[in-house]
């Protein structure tokens, strides 16, 4: 998570003015200055429920991904399962996940979900959402998802815009899981 700092009014406007523009770059800017202002999450959320351009929703969903509220994982598993969203969305939403799993116990109706999505996503058509639920099933740090990461470690398909393939993901998912096993573990969650 970004430390959260607060964007003078002026700023957030023009973020958010910026964020449903039609300058990619300017998307790009305006969705990592959003991210780092957690008081904006209620304004992305509404812009998400209207803006259908996928660079935009990807914006919005990088956003909040940073933003660290478990209040938004339904959202993120929403997004991840619906087969309309572009996959590029879906990756966020993913990654989003991966970032709130630490919130989280294993035995919650949350965890649970996530988990749920995630798996299915492991067989989903794009390389990108294949690749997000391989980083974020290593984010869950729970052991009994080992076979799904390992059989992953079979799949050679390189990740444009990532770095390399399904199969390298899941490695260092694998490893990251150990770790992350390891504090939940500490924190007893």
């Amino acid at each position: 998570m970004t430390e959260n700092r607060s964007l003078s009014p002026e700023q957030r406007d023009a973020a958010l003015h910026a964020l449903v523009g039609a300058d990619p770059g300017a998307v790009v800017e305006a969705a990592l200055q959003l991210s780092e202002d957690a008081s904006t999450t209620s304004h992305l959320v509404q812009l998400l429920e209207t803006q259908t351009r996928p660079e935009v929703r990807q914006g919005i969903l990088y956003a909040l991904c940073w933003h660290g509220q478990p209040g938004l994982w339904d959202l993120m598993v929403e997004v991840l399962s619906n087969p309309r969203e572009d996959p590029k969305v879906r990756g966020q939403a993913a990654e989003g996940l991966s970032y709130l799993f630490s919130y989280l116990t294993t035995d919650s109706r949350e965890f649970a979900s996530g988990v749920k999505a995630l798996l299915e996503a492991l067989n989903d058509s794009s390389v990108e959402v294949r690749y997000c639920a391989v980083h974020a099933l290593g984010a869950t740090g729970h052991p009994p998802l080992i076979p799904a990461l390992e059989r992953m470690r079979e799949d050679p398909t390189p990740a444009p815009g990532w770095i390399g393939t399904v199969a390298d993901e899941a490695r260092r998912a694998l490893e990251f899981l150990e770790g992350a096993y390891s504090m939940r573990k500490r924190r007893g969650r």
